[in-house]
């Protein structure tokens, strides 16, 4: 039976050959935040804190071609000799293959595992639209005879006496009311999750298809941008993103506290890149990978959207600083 091997271990297994190789105490490899040029540390060896002891430290640069992609950080006590130019060029070039050794065996573990869960999401979609289908042609139509009947009664006791219609009519009222109220939640909601005939539009015909929809129900304005030459996406893939706009925008409209958006949707080197932006309240956006990865029932929608790139191997970016407004980007592999 294979064994698969978490990053971080992976990482952490590496910087410690790598130490006891070149005789540093502590080592960090720290990967920059996309965009941001903030350094996260995504592993360390050894669990003494460096902080209590003098060392020489020594930066090593990662690099993806010219990018500079985060540091190689090593730690040596005093009476240890450094790392010449070349020991760390050597470095260097075993933490650039070792890192993509890693990532693509966990592309090829994790290959059947997403292929299967891009066959539940468009699974899950047609589940959705039957139980649509469900509710339309059962509790709506019930509903929408009880409201049938409510009228018919009010009408009758019209043509009663005049004690009987103050008594009755304004419950009738309050009751017709309340089930018109139902109705059109109902509908509403309905609605947004209708059939968007994903087998047969393309993905921008879709994102437009969403955008008149979204601008309907709320009232919103969405200034649409899109690009002319994004690749065509898998099923699964359009699916995805479909629901992760959907979230976002509704995200905006319920939090944003502005009604003008704004949706990009391009191509990146191959990849699909949908962008959702706003310039509302904003917030601080909470971790959503990595162990300290957001779980809470609050950030529900968030979730959602993480673990739909997940399974179809995307990636989710959140942007966003109080009274700075937020911006969404996802990124989809583009069907080769």
């Amino acid at each position: 039976m294979e064994h698969t091997l978490p990053l971080t271990d992976a990482y952490q297994r590496l910087l410690g050959e790598l130490c006891r190789r070149m005789g540093a105490d502590h080592a960090e490899l720290l990967l920059y935040i996309e965009s941001e040029q903030v350094a996260c540390i995504a592993a360390s060896y050894d669990e003494t804190d460096p902080t209590d002891r003098s060392y020489n430290w020594v930066d090593v640069p990662i690099c993806e071609g010219t990018l500079e992609v985060g540091r190689l950080r090593m730690a040596f006590l005093p009476d240890v000799p450094l790392p010449g130019p070349t020991e760390q060029s050597m470095t260097q070039s075993l933490v650039n293959l070792a890192a993509l050794l890693v990532e693509e065996h966990h592309q090829l573990t994790w290959g059947p595992l997403r292929q299967a869960g891009r066959r539940i999401l468009a699974v899950a979609e047609e589940e959705l639209q039957r139980i649509i289908l469900d509710i339309h042609d059962g509790p709506v139509q019930k509903l929408f005879a009880a409201s049938s009947q409510i009228a018919l009664l009010q009408s009758q006791i019209i043509k009663e006496d005049e004690t009987l219609q103050r008594i009755v009519m304004p419950k009738l009222a309050q009751l017709g009311g309340l089930v018109e109220s139902a109705l059109q939640e109902i509908k509403t909601s309905l609605s947004t999750f209708r059939p968007s005939e994903f087998h047969r539009r393309a993905l921008p015909e879709v994102v437009r298809g969403l955008i008149l929809q979204h601008q309907s129900l709320t009232g919103n304005s969405v200034d649409l941008y899109i690009e002319d030459d994004v690749p065509p996406v898998s099923l699964a893939t359009k699916i995805a993103l479909y629901r992760v706009l959907q979230e976002g925008l509704s995200n905006a409209y319920r939090h944003a506290g502005v009604d003008r958006h704004e949706v990009r949707l391009g191509s990146q080197s191959g990849w699909v890149v949908l962008e959702v932006i706003d310039q509302g309240h904003g917030f601080i956006p909470p971790p959503l990978e990595g162990p300290s990865a957001t779980e809470r029932e609050e950030h529900i929608g968030l979730r959602g959207m993480r673990e739909r790139m997940h399974l179809v191997g995307g990636q989710l970016r959140v942007y966003s600083e109080v009274g700075q407004g937020t911006r969404i980007v996802v990124k989809v592999p583009g069907d080769v």
